[in-house]
């Protein structure tokens, strides 16, 4: 099983709770958390959904605009909306980044780590709240650029990661990065170093014994869709690759409900325990 990393390793940063000023929209439970990262600029934050029920496992639901950008939805809004079963024990956090938040560490700005503001901030933090409760798995969502991010953060860590479950992600057919990815990498080779489908080929090797990748689709991106399962299939990394019904490009309970169906579902076959957790 993966470790999630400890306080020691990286302990949280100091932080702390605020208001939720959308609470009416937002599912009950709901906390904000203000972060002082030295990876980000002033005023990131996360926000967390903590269950009524023993915390068994975290999904973090990675952003697909900077900021508390709100153009394609908001993750948390969408995720409170899902039935009762698919959110039980489940702590969901949804931070933000100062730029376009594709999780790549900027290749000369201290400013625009957003993979280390991820994992060595990020992630900490909301372990933290969970006080001396035994650490749970964390996991992926996402979609678009952060389905991108998902794929890339699970092959770069596969020890602090357990699964990931992404809907209609960018960059996974054979296209140009997209001008905010350049922007935020900073350099031809930091693009190269987060190419998804050339990391997914380097790592391929610490995904092919369990199945940890749920790769959802179509909304607009059919092409990366069918790339990205083209090239699991051919790296031998188990996966389960899924059509679901025709959802808008944005949040959405549409595409959301399949994902984490998928997402429990990896869990339980990744992690043997976890269905033994919840009985």
């Amino acid at each position: 099983m993966p470790s999630p990393p400890s306080a020691h390793e990286h302990p949280a940063l100091p932080h702390s709770q605020a208001h939720v000023h959308d609470a009416d929209t937002l599912p009950a439970g709901t906390r904000l958390v203000l972060v002082e990262s030295p990876f980000q600029r002033p005023r990131t934050q996360v926000t967390v959904i903590w269950p009524e029920q023993r915390v068994r496992r975290v999904v973090l639901a990675l952003p697909v605009e900077k900021g508390d950008g709100r153009k394609y939805g908001h993750s948390l809004v969408e995720i409170g909306r899902l039935p009762a079963h698919l959110r039980d024990g489940t702590v969901f956090a949804a931070p933000t980044f100062s730029a376009s938040p594709w999780l790549v560490n900027h290749a000369t700005r201290a400013d625009c780590r957003q993979e280390d503001h991820l994992v060595r901030v990020v992630v900490p933090t909301v372990l933290a709240l969970l006080g001396n409760e035994a650490r749970p798995p964390v996991h992926l969502l996402g979609f678009s650029k952060g389905g991108f991010a998902a794929l890339n953060l699970l092959t770069r860590h596969p020890g602090l990661f357990a699964v990931a479950s992404i809907w209609d992600a960018s960059l996974l057919s054979d296209r140009p990065p997209h001008p905010q990815l350049v922007d935020v990498a900073g350099s031809t080779a930091r693009l190269d170093e987060y190419d998804v489908r050339q990391n997914l080929r380097r790592h391929a090797a610490a995904l092919q014994g369990a199945r940890r990748i749920a790769l959802g689709g179509i909304g607009t991106l059919e092409a990366d869709w069918t790339a990205g399962r083209r090239l699991l299939e051919a790296l031998g990394i188990p996966h389960d690759a899924y059509r679901d019904a025709p959802a808008d490009h944005r949040w959405d309970t549409a595409w959301l409900a399949p994902a984490l169906r998928h997402l429990l579902a990896l869990e339980a076959g990744f992690l043997p325990g976890a269905r033994a957790r919840e009985e």
